[in-house]
């Protein structure tokens, strides 16, 4: 157990707080002094903010933060709540459980989890406003409204009210979000951080980290799981809302350190009663999140790729604990699944909420097929090699592995009958008020069944053949992701905050279709979709993926020119790319033809991603490290061998 405690604290050494709020001295206001002669006439404003009566100066009474305090950049502790006021809290956010317990057969984490019924209520407007922004985004379309919005909607809201270190973090989101709001930007992507307050609206942004800081200091001071577990997703949220995706890529880290000791650590299960009375259900909602951002850091580097792994202290404990990144995804995958319903697939899915009972399963048994093809990859031994032709049969042997067809072949057999179970249901609320909560959450569990559906059966992709018979998914996935970012961008005129999230993959597929799809016409139709993409999907800079589809439209172009269609995908098979700097560069490897000589030889480029600037130049250098693939970087992520429990197919 020593190992969880270990980690507990947040480490906070790559945060560095900028100017926040001065120690309060004692208030003047209630000091011991001699009584004055009450006055005759009218009664003394207290209203004022905090900092004014502090300096004995009349306060033009202006909220959140008064023009005073704003006009000599002074920080503005806000206004202290009337005694008498019956709104200097937000209504309690409560769920029925019973409700609950009607609509899915399995118990819902968030009828179980263990509350604070004694928290304080919010010592100044400024902090109520931000908790009421914070829940008004969560409630948006595109945070909570596919898989995973138990967590979003009602858990960590309800939490975060309760708990003061959890209502510091909410509170910094919620400003953060204010500051969103109040800005000129049109797009989540285009938000740029300020590095001192240069407009009237930045005060909620310096509000916005003067929170931030505060959460880190209250879970320093009091240890609590329940506090780490979700304050690191909270923290993880703000730094990606602001666009900081290195200090979001150690909130990961630590978090998936931490989850690692709680699946593994034999004593941890004492200690997760703080979590719930039944913590599994809880813990498997927050390993959902992390077990997606886990994916993507495999592919963005904090420095450059030699500098070392995303997620270094997790490489670490995963050796010492014997386990691979693949065995550990299986483990956080279990935690989900095991409160699924478990069983075969009904006939037709009588609502979403019975359809996402059974989707973490699925999803479960799409990680194994995942460390099917690790063990695959480690098993090929060409770590170092440089010879095209091993490399060539690396893909052919992995694409066409017996174990993975056969895997592959019995996974589209239950993925078929999930979604001959989910069409009526899906088709029904299509026709229905495109209004509805409904009509978009439909929508974007069907994106995510397609985008496992698609790209998650490794043997359709060893043909060219095979490959040209999916255009029609390809088609219908691009269809059907117009209309969510068409969505997302009406959200996005009243708050670019609400086109963050966390579990959304939609870009990250946009892009595969931009690459692998056969049909030209469907490649550029995907290539202009990132272009134009509002959003901001964990991890992934946006902006770096549109520039990489970009490019492969002229790598399509120059591998045109020679060999039969075959010929021209195994070369394509070489496209590898990985992102450095936290997502702001881009490196790139493909096979490009020798002029002088003839031949096809792998060549390395890379470019770096400044702004919404369209002109990225790309640059060719050294091919980096040993020169084999970066597949082998992806995947052998430790060399101890793992016995792995892979779920089979009843």
């Amino acid at each position: 157990m020593a190992n969880l405690k270990a980690i507990l604290p947040l480490n906070t050494q790559t945060f560095v707080p900028p100017e926040t709020r001065s120690t309060s001295p004692r208030n003047e206001l209630t000091g011991d002094r001699k009584a004055k002669l009450s006055r005759t006439s009218t009664p003394k404003v207290r209203t004022g903010c905090v900092t004014c009566k502090k300096r004995h100066v009349k306060c033009d009474e202006a909220k959140p933060h008064c023009g005073n305090c704003l006009q000599t950049r002074r920080h503005c502790e806000g206004y202290l709540a009337g005694p008498k006021k019956k709104t200097s809290a937000p209504a309690q956010i409560c769920w029925d459980s019973r409700q609950v317990a009607c609509q899915a057969q399995a118990p819902s984490p968030t009828a179980q989890t263990r509350l604070n019924t004694n928290a304080r209520d919010f010592p100044h407007d400024a902090g109520l406003i931000y908790f009421q922004e914070f829940v008004h985004l969560l409630r948006g379309p595109w945070i909570g409204a596919a898989s995973g919005g138990d967590l979003w909607l009602v858990m960590l809201p309800q939490l975060a009210r309760n708990n003061t270190t959890l209502r510091s973090a909410a509170m910094a989101i919620g400003a953060l979000s204010v500051w969103c709001r109040q800005s000129a930007f049109e797009s989540l992507r285009a938000v740029t951080a300020p590095d001192h307050p240069t407009r009237q609206e930045d005060v909620h942004y310096f509000q916005a980290v003067t929170h931030y800081c505060d959460s880190l200091k209250l879970q320093r001071a009091r240890s609590s799981l329940q506090d780490a577990v979700f304050l690191s997703v909270l923290l993880l949220f703000f730094e990606t809302l602001r666009g900081d995706r290195k200090a979001a890529l150690d909130h990961v880290n630590h978090a998936l350190t931490l989850l690692l000791a709680i699946v593994t650590d034999p004593d941890a299960a004492l200690h997760l009663s703080d979590l719930a009375p039944n913590p599994r259900p809880v813990i498997g909602v927050v390993a959902e999140v992390f077990n997606q951002l886990a994916r993507q850091a495999r592919t963005v580097f904090r420095g450059r790729i030699l500098d070392g792994p995303p997620l270094p202290d997790l490489k670490r404990i995963l050796r010492n604990k014997k386990q691979t990144m693949e065995s550990f995804l299986i483990l956080l995958s279990q935690m989900k699944s095991d409160c699924a319903v478990e069983g075969t697939i009904p006939p037709v899915f009588r609502s979403l909420d019975e359809f996402e009972q059974t989707w973490p399963t699925m999803r479960r048994h799409q990680t194994a097929l995942s460390s099917i093809m690790e063990d695959a990859v480690r098993n090929a031994d060409i770590n170092g090699s440089r010879d095209e032709d091993g490399f060539e049969q690396l893909h052919t042997d992995l694409l066409g592995n017996s174990h993975i067809s056969e895997y592959c072949t019995d996974f589209q057999k239950s993925m078929d009958r999930l979604d001959a179970a989910f069409q009526p249901l899906f088709k029904h609320i299509l026709s229905s008020d495109i209004e509805s909560p409904d009509y978009l959450r439909a929508i974007l569990l069907r994106l995510e069944f397609l985008g496992v559906y698609i790209f998650n059966n490794a043997a359709s992709f060893l043909k060219v053949d095979s490959v040209m018979a999916l255009a029609p998914l390809f088609r219908e996935y691009l269809s059907l992701s117009q209309i969510a970012i068409r969505t997302a961008k009406e959200e996005a005129r009243k708050n670019p905050a609400t086109q963050m999230s966390l579990q959304r993959g939609l870009a990250w597929y946009i892009l595969f279709t931009s690459l692998f799809s056969r049909d030209p016409v469907i490649r550029d139709e995907a290539v202009w979709m990132l272009r134009d993409y509002p959003g901001q999907d964990g991890l992934w800079n946006t902006r770096a993926l549109y520039a990489l589809a970009l490019r492969n439209r002229h790598l399509e172009r120059l591998n045109a020119v020679e060999s039969t269609p075959e010929g021209q995908w195994r070369r394509l098979w070489r496209r590898e790319f990985m992102f450095e700097n936290g997502g702001d560069r881009v490196v790139l490897r493909y096979m490009d033809k020798d002029e002088s000589t003839g031949a096809w030889r792998l060549v390395e480029e890379t470019a770096d991603i400044q702004g919404e600037d369209e002109s990225v130049q790309w640059t060719r250098q050294p091919i980096t490290g040993h020169g084999g693939l970066l597949l082998l970087d992806l995947y052998t992520t430790s060399s101890q061998d793992t016995a792995m429990a892979i779920p089979t197919w009843k």
